[in-house]
């Protein structure tokens, strides 16, 4: 027996009426019809008497009632112990940017904070991330880039701003032995560095990550677009490592977003306490 037969059949017995029940049920009043027929069937015995202005209970059905009331109960007590259960377990994921943008700061705070709940995190690119948040198999992740679906809540946390970093001390406009190192954030804000520097299409190295862009940086004569190094939540040791390089302005303002994006329709029942630890921590 389907348990939202019970279900239906309790709100039936409480209005006494098969439309306001079906109303406060979400379902149409020929579906509730249904399930009380299907019900009658299986104990095979009426359970209401069903007048032309009014629906009244019978003697099967008062008996029932208990019984139905108890199967409920146990099923909400159920469904509440197991919704506990699965809120000790977040999984969550990020790009690799937005990792040393932000959760490599975060992370320790959540393993702290949240001493009861067990923590998972991978590094992911977006198309990986959209993808398994529609699977269910992590609960959020940050990004830098939006992730554009109907189910998913992609929300801006805050904005880095960015500047030219040069890992040499000669002068920005003498650049015939420096490399240019593009690095991959997102496409709104590829092009438009792309249009201030066109040089940067050209670049000797092209990367998604900053510690690859970094490592590349001090090893060689380079010129690369970073986040300001006075960035709150930047990775310390990116800090310290941004430190050694001459600092110039960009032409324009751009700056990198963070996303923090989860389904739609969550089922982790835990999982409301974290994001709202890390909106309000980041924001």
């Amino acid at each position: 027996m389907d348990i939202r037969f019970l279900t239906t059949f309790l709100e039936v017995a409480e209005t006494r009426h098969f439309g306001r029940a079906a109303e406060n049920l979400y379902l149409t009043q020929s579906a509730v019809s249904a399930r009380i027929k299907l019900l009658e069937e299986y104990f095979n015995t009426a359970l209401f008497i069903r007048n032309r202005n009014s629906i009244q209970i019978t003697p099967a059905g008062e008996k029932l009632i208990p019984f139905a009331q108890e199967l409920s109960d146990t099923l909400s007590r159920a469904r509440k112990l197991l919704a506990e259960e699965e809120c000790q377990h977040i999984s969550c994921a990020s790009t690799q940017n937005a990792f040393v943008l932000c959760f490599s700061h975060l992370l320790p705070n959540l393993l702290s904070h949240f001493s009861s709940v067990s923590f998972q995190h991978e590094i992911a690119t977006v198309e990986q991330i959209t993808r398994q948040l529609h699977e269910h198999s992590i609960d959020l992740a940050l990004t830098t880039s939006q992730v554009k679906s109907d189910d998913i809540d992609s929300m801006l946390l805050f904005e880095v701003p960015l500047c030219i970093y040069q890992s040499n001390q000669t002068e920005l406009g003498n650049n015939r032995d420096i490399h240019d190192i593009n690095i991959e954030w997102s496409n709104s804000v590829n092009d438009k560095l792309a249009k201030m520097y066109p040089e940067l299409r050209k670049a000797k190295l092209r990367t998604s990550s900053i510690d690859v862009a970094l490592t590349m940086a001090t090893a060689e004569s380079c010129r690369l677009i970073l986040p300001e190094s006075s960035h709150a939540f930047l990775d310390d040791k990116i800090r310290q490592t941004l430190l050694q390089f001459d600092t110039y302005p960009l032409e324009q303002d751009v700056k990198v977003p963070l996303y923090l994006n989860q389904l739609k329709s969550q089922k982790n029942v835990g999982l409301e306490d974290v994001t709202d630890f890390i909106t309000s921590g980041l924001r």
